[in-house]
């Protein structure tokens, strides 16, 4: 379950950071033809600081960027390489954690946006639905491998270093 797990990892986040909004400038009536008395001064307008955005609610509906897009096949990609990979390897421990720390190497700009992209819950549903066939199909060769590997000290390393 750990694989599943770090792939979950993989899988999830992708949040946008929507633009803070700008603050409300106060709209003042154009001056009028005929002297009026002054009135007294206005008190300067509170200009609200942009806050952070407010985290997505989990019933938000999510539309995917063309990038989103992309992450999401990527990371379907890099699902099934990860499982040939442990399925070609499950004799040899060593050999399985060279060709997935090769693999990983080679992607690590597709885990650094994976963990970056953490956060909004209606796009970690987009993304896990996007991946759930695929993933399904790879797990039995996913399992496969990491059972007999689960106890080898650079396997345990690998994923805790994909954790954190």
């Amino acid at each position: 379950m750990k694989v599943q797990a770090v792939l979950l990892l993989l899988v999830a986040g992708c949040a946008a950071h929507p633009a803070p909004s700008r603050p409300a400038v106060p709209h003042r009536a154009p001056a009028a033809a005929a002297p009026r008395p002054v009135p007294a001064p206005e008190p300067e307008p509170v200009v609200a600081q942009p806050s952070a955005p407010a985290a997505p609610s989990a019933e938000a509906v999510f539309v995917p960027t063309a990038a989103d897009q992309v992450f999401a096949r990527r990371v379907v990609d890099l699902v099934d390489e990860v499982a040939a990979a442990m399925e070609r390897n499950q004799d040899s421990c060593g050999h399985m954690v060279d060709e997935l720390e090769l693999i990983l190497q080679r992607n690590q700009d597709l885990v650094l946006v994976g963990k970056q992209m953490k956060g909004n819950p209606a796009r970690d549903r987009w993304l896990q639905q996007q991946a759930e066939g695929r993933l399904k199909a790879a797990m039995p060769r996913l399992l496969a491998g990491f059972q007999k590997c689960q106890n080898d000290a650079r396997m345990l390393a690998l994923f805790r270093k994909l954790g954190s």
